[in-house]
């Protein structure tokens, strides 16, 4: 059983704001006030304060945050499985490369089983990340940069990110510096997205940024890039699993991009993701179990 107080915790932790909390809530904002210093005697230790008016999170309530998220999803599985269903639903988010062009064979055999069904949320690292700590994902997929302090994580496999042009573009087949898309119209997908982040990372480390390009598109779908670059209308940066089956499309090499990146299962450290996950991958983990982050 969760403590009553946890979720009004949690909910004054993600807004920051008493009144909207007891809005959201329906609660008096004096019973939010209440429960708070409540808690904070329970625990020893300030959780919010105060600068002026602005309200802060303490480095406890940072603490308290982390278990009482891996508590609430706890709960809510336990729920779940007591109430014995049926029909077990995973709720499973992924980014959309891994969405649009790598699992789709994995989510149709799971979904053979007639006592299984998904949830399946397409989106961005940042969004997903969002969604996990607000309990809504079992567990996400994620190509992009995390914190890998923060979650229990395991590899699902590497990939090639290179660079994609239509292949009467000068780059087809060659490898080029940064100084090179200057004069270039360079798609992009959104900020948020894996894909962008590695891209603006590389360049960084290698003494360039988005400034320099001549033009950037950006577009949250692959299938309208895709679509552009095979226009040659620019050059694009992503997986080579997005380029396949476009024979009109070919590759080239950035100066210190890494051409190898890894995509991830993440989810909340303490939680039975793990089992989950070896329900719809059960070949994820490349024997490599003992290379497991996060210990559930």
């Amino acid at each position: 059983m969760i403590d009553y107080r946890i979720p009004t915790f949690l909910t004054l932790y993600e807004l920051m704001n008493y009144r909207r909390t007891a809005e959201q809530l329906k609660l008096s904002q004096p019973a939010v006030t209440q429960q708070i210093h409540a808690l904070e005697r329970d625990y020893g230790c300030r959780l919010f304060t105060y600068d002026g008016s602005r309200l802060y999170r303490t480095p406890e309530a940072e603490k308290l945050a982390q278990y009482a998220r891996v508590a609430v999803y706890n709960d809510q599985r336990m729920r779940q499985e007591l109430a014995a269903p049926k029909i077990l639903t995973l709720r499973l988010g992924a980014t959309k490369t891994i969405g649009e062009f790598i699992i789709g064979e994995d989510l149709c055999r799971f979904l053979k089983r007639p006592d299984r069904t998904l949830e399946i949320v397409v989106e961005n690292t940042r969004e997903l990340l969002h969604r996990l700590e607000q309990e809504e994902l079992d567990f996400a997929l994620v190509e992009g940069s995390f914190d890998k302090s923060r979650y229990g994580y395991r590899r699902f496999q590497s990939a090639p990110f290179v660079g994609m042009c239509h292949c009467d573009h000068p780059f087809a087949g060659k490898k080029v510096t940064g100084e090179a898309l200057a004069d270039q119209s360079v798609i992009l997908r959104e900020a948020g997205s894996g894909t962008r982040a590695i891209f603006e990372k590389s360049l960084q480390e290698s003494g360039y940024s988005l400034d320099k390009i001549g033009r950037i598109i950006c577009v949250n779908n692959f299938a309208l890039i895709v679509r552009m670059v095979s226009e040659n209308l620019g050059i694009s940066f992503a997986y080579s699993a997005v380029a396949a089956g476009h024979p009109e499309l070919t590759t080239f090499r950035l100066e210190g991009l890494s051409e190898q990146r890894e995509f991830n299962f993440v989810y909340l450290k303490g939680t039975q993701a793990g089992q989950l996950i070896d329900e719809i991958f059960p070949n994820s983990s490349c024997g490599q179990r003992a290379k497991e982050r996060g210990r559930l």
